[in-house]
């Protein structure tokens, strides 16, 4: 099927990518003004190229239009009002009269961008048709003004074109096939005596609808549609009515080059400060991994050590004869058989928790060094975007602001592990009691944050440094104080070899919450059932192998704990260390979230950059 000249759309389609991806492009951009532009753009490219046919009844209107639209779509000729309208839809559709005009949506890809109006006979009309075809008139690129060759003198046509735009109007004589060569050319005069006198200059095509062979002196359709193309719509219509959008894009072009090599900038050299300190970073686990690793192997040697000489305390304490010269009673033996439990846990505990504190603090004086080094980095940062570039000012302050933040949050962290890495134990256990609830609170805030739309900002003293104070003596302060109140003695009724998560401990009145507790060593069950075997009066004459069997069944528990015990002290530590780096990263977040962003946004910006510059050029070329 041969193309129809009328609706190529080559153009339309080079600027409409060329304008989406402007926008995307701009989707960044500090200029709301530039960002209407290049959407009302976008909604002119929705405009059509509207052709309007008028004359009298029965002079071939329908038929003309059918002809020249040939492959596009195909007029019914069949009008219920005055005026009809032909537009491309998705679904065919016709809407109701109103005030004589409808609109016919018809599902032809070929018809998008055009819209042709079919007119009844300019005589059967009513005023306010008149009306509308007048306003219509101005929109159109073309009106078709056709004339029965045999009656050029229509007085109600004259009447109605002497307002319209000439520069937009071409006259068709029809039938001509029906008149002798000497007729038509006297009907050609004609009209062009009625075009002085209405002072309209407007070129003139006898045509034949129904030949389709060559008639002398009458136009063929393709040279009707050629001309239209050529001297009255262009040859890219869009185009000119773009022309000085184009020609705003080519300048912002210009000008986004040179913000885009900014912000490319300003990306590497942050991708770098963030480079460094993931390096710390790495460094740090990878070395933290190894001491938390050779802590909890030693602490298990010290675990087992304790265990050991707990087992020959309790075993000592298990001679039947001598029991029965020091308790008169089985629940005076169950409670000197507690009390030494609770000794060993009391004091398994101390040990535990203060190797505990060593080791965290020697991973704390490590981190502070991270942090050091992070605010180094920070301090030396440029600045390279510039505040006041049209595109991404904004960008630059709220990229300063982020990073204002996160190195006063990575300064008060860094001070606050310092407080705790100079702390005393017990000001130690005091100041992370009262961190934890602290940290607590900002993660409460920061989701708050996220919830509500929260921007930059939200990760300030993500882990810690404890904004209760300016200073590291300000925040262990008002760590001191938040402690004070700190609930935690934990007392015993857990199960068998029951392992508490949480031990409390009396240090001057202040109740302090322990790193990792040992809730029990051996739980009362069975020290309760050694008591009650022994002093079971049925078991005099086999004292020995009661006994025996007692001792048997307390190694066995005991053993059991072991395992236990050591599973879940590691188990806690290992999760101490891994909650602490959680945090720590935390404090780089919103840092490492904007370089992320930019290093999957910059790539796709600047390919649309060269995209669009291509498209320019294509569009030049037409």
């Amino acid at each position: 099927m041969q193309k129809n000249v009328l609706c190529e759309r080559d153009e339309r389609v080079a600027l409409t990518t060329l304008f989406e991806d402007f926008s995307v492009i701009l989707q960044d951009c500090d200029d709301n003004n530039v960002k209407a532009r290049i959407k009302n753009a976008l909604q002119e490219m929705n405009d059509t190229t509207m052709y309007m046919v008028i004359g009298e009844e029965k002079v071939g209107k329908t038929s003309l239009i059918n002809a020249v639209f040939e492959n596009v779509f195909k007029a019914s000729g069949e009008m219920i009002g005055d005026i009809c309208e032909y537009r491309w839809g998705e679904q065919e559709f016709t809407t109701p009269i109103k005030e004589g005009f409808q609109k016919r949506f018809l599902a032809s890809e070929e018809l998008k961008g055009l819209s042709i109006v079919d007119t009844r006979g300019l005589e059967c009309i009513n005023k306010e048709s008149f009306q509308k075809i007048s306003e219509m008139a101005q929109k159109c690129g073309a009106i078709f003004v056709v004339l029965d060759v045999k009656r050029v003198n229509s007085p109600k046509v004259w009447d109605v074109i002497e307002k319209f735009p000439e520069k937009r109007m071409l006259f068709f004589l029809t039938k001509c096939d029906l008149v002798t060569k000497d007729d038509l050319d006297r009907s050609i005069d004609k009209i062009k005596v009625y075009m002085n006198e209405s002072n309209i200059s407007a070129t003139v095509f006898p045509i034949s609808l129904s030949e389709t062979e060559k008639i002398p002196g009458v136009a063929t359709i393709d040279n009707v549609r050629l001309h239209i193309k050529n001297q009255l719509i262009g040859e890219n219509p869009i185009l000119s009515k773009q022309r000085e959008n184009i020609k705003e894009v080519k300048s912002l072009l210009a000008e986004l080059h040179n913000s885009f090599a900014l912000r490319k900038e300003q990306y590497h050299s942050d991708a770098e400060i963030l480079l460094e300190i993931n390096r710390s970073m790495d460094s740090y686990i990878v070395n933290h991994k190894t001491t938390i690793t050779d802590f909890i192997d030693n602490l298990a040697i010290e675990i087992n050590k304790d265990i050991d000489s707990y087992e020959e305390e309790i075993i000592s304490k298990l001679d039947p004869y001598k029991i029965k010269e020091r308790f008169q009673r089985k629940e005076d033996f169950e409670d000197y058989l507690n009390m030494v439990n609770e000794n060993y846990k009391n004091m398994m505990n101390e040990s535990i928790n203060r190797k505990t504190i060593e080791a965290i603090k020697s991973c704390l004086h490590d981190l502070e060094i991270v942090f050091q080094e992070a605010v180094g980095y920070f301090n030396t940062r440029e600045n390279i975007l510039e505040l006041n570039d049209r595109f991404y000012g904004s960008l630059s302050n709220s990229r300063k602001q982020m990073v204002v933040q996160t190195k006063n949050a990575v300064m008060e962290t860094g001070e606050f592990y310092k407080t705790l890495n100079e702390a005393s134990e017990t000001l130690f256990l005091q100041i992370w009691e009262a961190r934890k609830k602290y940290d607590a609170q900002i993660r409460n805030r920061k989701a708050l944050s996220t919830i509500v739309g929260g921007g930059a900002g939200g990760t300030l003293g993500a882990l810690g440094g404890l904004a209760i104070g300016a200073s590291a003596s300000g925040a262990a302060t008002g760590a001191v104080s938040a402690a004070a109140g700190a609930v935690g003695v934990t007392t015993g009724a857990g199960t068998l070899a029951g392992i508490g998560t949480v031990a409390g401990t009396l240090v001057g009145g202040v109740a302090l919450i322990a790193l990792v507790g040992i809730g029990f060593i051996v739980g009362t069950v069975l020290i309760n059932s050694i008591a009650k075997a022994i002093f079971d009066p049925r078991s005099a004459s086999k004292l020995n192998e009661v006994t025996a069997r007692c001792i048997e069944q307390f190694k066995e528990e005991v053993n059991h704990t072991r395992v236990k015990m050591i599973e879940q002290v590691s188990t806690q530590i290992s999760s101490i260390f891994e909650n602490e780096l959680t945090s720590v990263d935390s404090c780089f977040t919103e840092f490492r979230m904007s370089i992320n962003i930019d290093e999957k946004k910059l790539p796709i910006i600047e390919q649309r950059l060269l995209e669009t510059e291509k498209l320019i050029n294509a569009i030049d070329q037409m």
